[in-house]
């Protein structure tokens, strides 16, 4: 596979035009089907002792990635330091970069949580090589606009977040998170955490293992 970010600079310019080999065409598309692909092979992360390395997914990260991909609604509760985060960055950015027409939102408890997992965005993103990526339009640290008309958007949770977007997908970073919710029989609304939330649907049978 190619080496990371063997293209001209941090960030590739908007609307560039750009020649593919055969190879690389068969791999844009396979990036295309398949996250897993996307990840595997040009997902790169910082790790705390190794510095830079190739993402390797664990077989809980593989199913969560499958469970972001092929259900609308998620709520996902795992301990402390199990790669949950630097998984939804790598999921996120595929996601910006090939879905087209895309607004994902990033709302967390805290403004250091959603900056931090913009940061494990933008460091992925400056590792991809010029093919694979998609050109950037405007690149700020609590947004990224790519020329395919996707963006991604970190803030953090206040009665406005998001006010406004149309979103393709929402990212909710942590369980003190705070959502509203209605019930479709009374049409009550109330505020709930993602924590409590979790446990009111909670149910062995429709847990994925």
């Amino acid at each position: 596979m190619k080496k990371p970010n063997n293209g001209s600079g941090l960030i590739k310019q908007a609307h560039q035009q750009q020649k593919f080999t055969e190879e690389e065409i068969q791999i844009y598309v396979t990036c295309l089907d398949d996250p897993h692909f996307f990840l595997d092979n040009f997902f790169y992360i910082q790790h705390a002792t190794k510095g830079q390395m190739q993402y390797r997914a664990f077989d809980y990260q593989k199913k969560l990635i499958d469970s972001y991909h092929n259900y609308r609604f998620n709520v996902n509760m795992l301990p402390r330091q199990t790669g949950k985060t630097t998984t939804a960055a790598g999921y996120l950015l595929w996601y910006a970069m090939f879905v087209p027409d895309s607004t994902i939102l990033i709302a967390a408890h805290k403004y250091t949580g959603a900056m931090e997992i913009m940061n494990r965005i933008r460091y992925a993103y400056e590792l991809c090589p010029d093919f694979i990526r998609a050109g950037v339009t405007s690149y700020n640290k609590q947004s990224i606009e790519f020329d395919n008309g996707s963006r991604i958007v970190a803030q953090t949770t206040t009665e406005t977040t998001g006010r406004g977007m149309s979103l393709s997908l929402l990212y909710c970073l942590d369980g003190d998170t705070t959502v509203r919710i209605r019930n479709k029989h009374t049409l009550v609304e109330e505020d709930i955490t993602l924590s409590d939330l979790y446990a009111r649907l909670y149910n062995p049978n429709k847990i994925i293992t």
